[in-house]
């Protein structure tokens, strides 16, 4: 049976589309990624979510129960996409625990003074305190050097908090460093190694999450101009009399 094209497939092309628009000099370093993954992508079908008409397209393509050829070309360009990714985190996280100044505790400090990309007051400021500095360099090691082993965890939870502290990295990113395209495609990659199950999971949990606030902020008021009653049984009775 042909698995539709994970949720994120589609906003990563777009978002990779978008970043290399203007040569890949928005991407904040992430051109090459950006370039791979739309290789990747001539293979894939990104339009089964967040697409007019997808509902009936992901119905008709689990219909087909016979394996075809690009079904076979499909599910290795996803696999691709979603190796390349972890290989690219993995690096990452490997450079940086063998780099002193991520070992010090210190990287953070020196990139919020970096000229270019202190966008964020607060984000420097946070930075001149050592205990934060550091635990924030020892927590994006670990969040990238354990994205491999996350996604082949047979634990969903795993790998759901592991993609969550991910984005929130990529969002801080944005935010505090300015590289918004370079974010946007990462955060768009981030999402093509959740599964289709993770993705209804997260969206039962974000609704019952939004209901209970919700209702607790919802208190049933009686109606203008109307007082409510109250009635005792002794007033009943007499009142049936």
């Amino acid at each position: 049976m042909f698995e539709p094209a994970r949720q994120g497939v589609g906003l990563d092309e777009h978002a990779g589309a978008s970043c290399l628009g203007d040569g890949g000099a928005g991407t904040g370093g992430g051109d090459n990624l950006a370039q791979i993954v739309i290789l990747f992508m001539v293979c894939i079908v990104s339009n089964a979510y967040f697409a007019p008409g997808a509902k009936r397209r992901r119905a008709r393509m689990r219909a087909d129960e016979r394996p075809t050829t690009f079904t076979v070309l499909h599910n290795l360009a996803a696999f691709l996409i979603v190796f390349q990714t972890a290989v690219l985190y993995f690096t990452a996280g490997y450079w940086k625990i063998t780099g002193k100044v991520w070992q010090d505790g210190v990287a953070m400090y020196y990139i919020s003074r970096i000229t270019g990309f202190e966008m964020s007051a607060t984000y420097a400021h946070l930075m001149n305190n050592a205990f934060v500095g550091t635990a924030l360099c020892y927590f994006t090691i670990f969040i990238e050097l354990a994205l491999p082993f996350a996604i082949l965890s047979a634990r969903p939870w795993i790998r759901k908090a592991n993609t969550v502290a991910l984005e929130g990295m990529h969002l801080g990113i944005i935010a505090c460093m300015g590289l918004v395209c370079f974010g946007l495609l990462m955060i768009g990659a981030d999402c093509t190694w959740l599964r289709d199950e993770d993705y209804r999971s997260l969206a039962r949990r974000f609704r019952s999450v939004k209901e209970r606030v919700l209702g607790g902020s919802r208190s049933p008021l009686p109606a203008r101009g109307m007082a409510p009653v109250v009635m005792t049984a002794g007033q009943d009775g007499a009142a049936d009399a």
